[in-house]
C-alpha cells in the first residue's frame, strides 16, 4: 500500500483504447498480473459484484485510487463508462464481438478488447464492416461463457472458455437471419445506424442527433424503445427470463416495478430485428431510400411493404392500442 493508504501502483499497465469499454481495458490490465478483474476491481475499492457493473458504475473514491495504481487520469477513466447508472439493464452481461474488428487486433500484436458499445443492446451491427454481432462462441457453441476474452500468460487470448484452444476467426460467421423476413440494406442500415448512435447518446445523458416519434423530455428514446420491444415481446410470446443486477436492484425502491425489458437481454439476432422494426417505425421519410419490406408472421410468402398500420394489425390484441400511440405519435413534443 502507499501514502494513506492507498493502493501501491502497478508497474505494467495497458493503456486504454480509444473506444474500449471499462470492464474490457480493467480484464486486461488483470491479466497482465493472473488476476480476475473482479478481484483487481475490489482492491481498488469498488464495493460491486462483478467487474461488468463498473461500465455503469464509476465511483469517485474507486476512480481515484485506480488513478493512483495506473497512472491513467480519472477523465479517461470515466471516459470508459458506456452508460449511466439508471440505465444499467440496457448494459449486456456477456460478451459479443465483431470477428473482424478482434481479428485486426490480432493482426496488429494487440488482444481482443471490447468496444464501448459492443456493451449496450443498442448496438446489434459493427459500424465499421457493417455486419451482426457476433455471440456464440465458433468452437464450443455457447453464449456467455466467456469464450473469446480468456486471461492466459499475461494477456487476453482468443480462446474458448470451456472446451480450450484457440478460437478461428479467419472463416466468415454463419448467416444469421433476421425475423420476421427483414433484412440489411441500405436504407434499413442507414435507419438502424441513426437509431444506434442516437440510443447509445442517450445511454451516456447526450443530446440526440435525429428526431424520433414521441421523444420529449418526459419520454426519452430509450423509455420508448423499451416499450416497442416489450409489445414486440409479448406478440411472439417470447418473455426472457433475466437476472437483474443485484446492485442495481439494492438501488430500487421497488425494483420490480423498475424492470423493464431491453435489447440488452435478448439474442443478438432477436434484437436486430426489434431495432430494425423501431428505427424505420419512429423515423421520418428522409430515411427511405426505397420500401422496406416484411413479412410479419414468417410464412415464406412475398414480403408487405412496413408501415405502421399493418405493424399495428400485427400486434397483440391486448397491446394494439399501446402500440399506435406509440408509432403515429409526432415528432418533438
Amino acid at each position: 500500500m502507499g501514502k494513506e493508504g492507498a493502493p501501491s501502483s502497478l508497474p505494467l499497465v495497458p493503456f486504454p483504447h480509444r473506444a474500449e469499454a471499462f470492464s474490457s481495458w480493467l480484464s486486461r490490465l488483470a491479466a497482465r498480473y493472473d488476476l480476475r478483474a473482479d478481484h483487481l476491481a475490489r482492491h481498488a475499492g469498488y464495493p460491486l459484484r462483478g467487474a461488468g457493473e463498473l461500465d455503469c458504475y464509476l465511483l469517485p473514491q474507486a476512480d481515484r485510487n485506480l488513478a493512483v495504481m495506473t497512472g491513467l487520469s480519472r477523465r479517461s477513466i470515466r471516459a470508459m463508462r458506456c452508460g449511466m447508472p439508471q440505465r444499467r439493464l440496457w448494459v449486456r452481461d456477456h460478451h459479443v464481438w465483431c470477428r473482424e474488428c478482434v481479428r485486426d487486433a490480432l493482426l496488429e500484436g494487440d488482444e481482443p478488447w471490447e468496444r464501448r458499445s459492443w456493451r449496450t443492446g443498442a448496438t446489434v451491427t459493427c459500424d465499421r464492416h457493417r455486419q451482426l454481432l457476433e455471440e456464440v462462441c465458433p468452437q464450443c457453441g455457447k453464449t456467455g461463457a466467456g469464450c473469446l476474452f480468456v486471461s492466459e500468460k499475461g494477456r487476453l487470448r482468443a480462446l474458448c472458455a470451456v472446451r480450450g484452444g484457440k478460437i478461428n476467426l479467419w472463416g466468415k460467421p454463419s448467416a444469421v437471419q433476421l425475423p420476421w423476413g427483414l433484412a440489411v440494406n441500405r436504407t434499413t442500415l442507414r435507419c438502424l445506424n441513426a437509431l444506434t448512435r442516437d440510443l447509445n447518446r442517450s445511454l451516456v445523458g447526450q443530446p440526440l442527433r435525429t428526431q424520433w416519434r414521441g421523444v420529449s423530455s418526459d419520454r426519452p428514446l430509450t423509455t420508448i424503445v423499451e416499450e416497442l420491444t416489450l409489445i414486440i415481446l409479448i406478440t411472439i410470446n417470447y418473455l426472457p427470463r433475466p437476472q437483474p443486477p443485484l446492485y442495481w436492484m439494492q438501488e430500487q425502491s421497488d425494483w420490480k416495478a423498475a424492470f423493464h425489458y431491453t435489447p440488452a437481454m435478448l439474442p443478438v439476432a432477436l434484437a436486430a430485428g426489434i431495432l430494425m422494426l423501431a428505427s424505420i417505425l419512429l423515423s421520418d421519410e428522409q430515411f427511405f431510400e426505397e420500401l422496406v419490406f416484411w413479412d410479419p408472421l414468417e410464412s415464406q410468402i412475398p414480403n408487405e411493404p412496413l408501415t405502421a398500420d399493418n405493424y399495428v394489425v400485427w400486434l397483440h390484441p391486448k397491446v394494439r392500442t399501446w402500440g399506435r400511440q406509440i408509432v403515429t405519435a409526432p415528432f418533438g413534443l
